[in-house]
C-alpha cells in the first residue's frame, strides 16, 4: 500500500509494502523509478546477491548496489514511455516464493523511494531466525542500557555535540550532503564524527508532517556487507520535533568497526515504528 510523501522536483516520493505469495511469485511487481532519485528495496529474507539479474545494460543505472537484504538503485536516464526493465531477485533459502520479479518503469509524477518486501506465509525456520535475532538484540540493548545509565545528560560525544562543545575545527569531523526522506520527515546534510573510541552522526531533521515526531531508535549498517553497527544512543535537545520545525538529532555509536570513509545506511524510527526517516547511503 503506497503512502504519499513530500514532493521533490515535481515527483512524489512513496513508501510501499509488497507481500509475496507462491501464487504471485512470477507476476512482475511494478516499481516507479526516475533519474536523480534513489529507490531502496528492503527484504525480510536474505537474497542471492550473485544471482540478481537486471535485464538492461549496466549503463542504464547510475547506481546499483546489492547486499544480503537490500538493493539500492538509481536510473541514469528516463526509461521511456511504455518501456520497462526487469529485475529478478532470487532468495537464498529456496522456500516459496523462490524469487520476486520487479518491472522498473518511469512515472512522471511519482517515485517508489522505499519498498519493503515480505514473503507470505513465512516458514517456521524464518520465524525462528527472527526470534533468535530479536533475543540477541534485546541482550545487546540490556548491556547498552547499563552503560548509558552511568552517563550524565551532558556527557559522551552526543552531549558535547548538542551543547556546542564539539566543533568540526577541533576533531575529525566531516560535513556531507545527504538525501534522506520518510514519513513527513527529511534531512539534507549531516556531520559525521570519527574517533578511535566512538563515532557519531549529527543530522538536521525537518518535520514536514502535521504531527510532532520523536526519533527513539536508529538502525545503522554498512552498505557493502549489510552488517549492523551497534548504536548506543539517539539524542536531541528538545523533547520532540514540532510540525514545520527542524532539530539537531545525534546518533552515537561505540568504537567504529568500519573503515573510515565507508558507505553506511541509516534509518531513524519513532517508538511505534509508524514514521521513519531513511538515508540509503552516506559516507562515514
Amino acid at each position: 500500500m503506497a503512502q504519499p510523501q513530500e514532493v521533490l522536483r515535481g515527483r512524489e516520493l512513496k513508501r510501499r509494502r509488497v507481500a509475496l505469495t507462491g501464487s504471485t511469485a512470477d507476476k512482475p511487481v511494478e516499481l516507479h523509478v526516475a533519474p536523480d532519485y534513489l529507490t531502496a528495496l528492503e527484504f525480510d529474507s536474505p537474497v542471492k546477491r550473485d544471482a540478481v539479474v537486471l535485464s538492461a545494460p549496466a549503463g542504464r543505472l547510475a547506481l546499483f548496489e546489492v547486499t544480503s537484504r537490500t538493493i539500492v538503485l538509481k536510473p541514469a536516464m528516463d526509461l521511456g514511455a511504455g518501456r520497462s526493465v526487469e529485475l529478478t531477485v532470487p532468495f537464498v533459502d529456496g522456500a516459496a516464493p523462490t524469487r520476486v520479479v520487479f518491472s522498473l518503469v518511469t512515472d512522471p509524477s511519482e517515485v517508489d523511494a522505499q519498498v519493503m518486501v515480505s514473503r507470505l506465509p513465512r516458514t517456521v525456520e524464518a520465524i525462528q531466525g527472527e526470534l533468535d535475532e530479536l533475543r540477541a538484540t534485546c541482550a545487546a540493548k540490556d548491556s547498552e542500557l547499563e552503560a548509558l545509565r552511568a552517563r550524565s545528560v551532558a556527557s559522551g560525544p552526543s552531549g558535547m555535540i548538542l551543547a556546542g562543545l564539539l566543533g568540526e575545527e577541533r576533531f575529525r569531523a566531516i560535513r556531507t550532503g545527504v538525501l534522506g526522506a520518510g514519513d513527513g520527515v527529511m534531512t539534507k546534510d549531516a556531520v559525521t564524527y570519527f574517533a578511535s573510541g566512538w563515532g557519531a552522526v549529527a543530522l538536521r531533521v525537518r518535520n514536514t508532517g502535521s504531527q510532532p515526531w520523536v526519533p527513539t531508535e536508529a538502525r545503522l549498517s554498512i552498505v557493502a556487507s549489510g552488517e549492523r553497527i551497534n548504536v548506543l544512543a539517539v539524542r536531541m535537545k528538545e523533547q520532540q520535533i514540532r510540525p514545520g520545525g527542524t532539530e539537531l538529532v545525534v546518533v552515537e555509536t561505540g568504537a567504529p568497526n568500519w573503515p573510515e570513509g565507508a558507505t553506511l545506511r541509516l534509518e531513524l524510527r519513532d517508538k511505534e515504528g509508524a514514521r521513519r526517516l531513511l538515508i540509503p547511503r552516506f559516507t562515514f
